[in-house]
């Protein structure tokens, strides 16, 4: 259990690593947040597929103001079902299929996404850091279910983030739930060259990991915290020898 709850502590420390920028609407088939790369892409097939090819950019720089309940409230983001249509997604694959697996992998697709460009789903688009994770075909499916529930309202930073957090709710039997604050922006730009350098390598030593956390603005502590998100899953041999 305890193993299970660093996990969940793991993820609350990654929750409010995502950015969230203001909205500006410009007219176009998009609303994009403003000063800062996060937008909205619009859905012409299944937003959250992997992206080929180029994407524009939108500049730099990002803004706040995750809320726990974003979508429960009225207006133009409303979607009161999202959260729990995100967990019932993920439940089929973990509960349903008994893949527990799946469960790390979600954990760690967070991870992989909030340590590069802040979690912002930029690690749904074409990079090289995308063939070593899984999952993408669950957050693929609560997309395209929350595109039927309301259309263009919930961003696929958010359900990566929400369905980071639901592992940990099933896989403690249920007892440990975790109010995931939301209101991120999609990113629209991944870059090969900025994979490795912002990710904890297979054989850094101890200063390594230290000075890679802290470039993050975390802790000691909340290093600890979040390697405890391997404790569960398998690990790979491939790097081992």
């Amino acid at each position: 259990m305890a193993k299970q709850q660093l996990a969940a502590l793991a993820i609350v420390l990654l929750a409010f690593l995502g950015p969230a920028a203001c909205q500006l609407n410009l007219g176009l088939s998009i609303t994009a947040g403003c000063l800062g790369p996060w937008q909205r892409i619009p859905i012409l097939s299944l937003l959250c597929r992997r992206i080929r090819g180029p994407i524009p950019v939108l500049g730099s720089g990002s803004g706040s103001g995750l809320s726990i309940g974003y979508y429960n409230r009225t207006g133009s983001y409303s979607c009161p079902r999202a959260e729990g249509i995100v967990r019932n997604t993920v439940a089929e694959v973990i509960i349903g299929k008994n893949d527990t697996g799946m469960g790390a992998g979600l954990i760690r697709l967070f991870f992989h996404d909030c340590f590069v460009r802040g979690c912002d789903a930029s690690v749904l688009l074409n990079t090289p850091d995308s063939e070593s994770l899984r999952g993408f075909e669950v957050i693929d499916e609560a997309k395209t279910r929350l595109e039927q529930e309301c259309p263009n309202k919930v961003s696929c930073a958010d359900i990566v983030a929400f369905a980071a957090r639901d592992p940990t709710y099933f896989l403690t039997g249920n007892k440990t739930f975790i109010n995931m604050p939301a209101g991120r922006y999609d990113g629209n730009v991944s870059f090969a060259n900025e994979t490795l350098p912002n990710l904890p390598g297979p054989f850094s030593d101890l200063q390594d990991l230290k000075d890679t956390f802290y470039a993050k603005g975390l802790s000691r502590d909340d290093m600890v915290t979040l390697s405890g998100a391997h404790s569960i899953g398998l690990g790979q041999c491939r790097k081992e020898a």
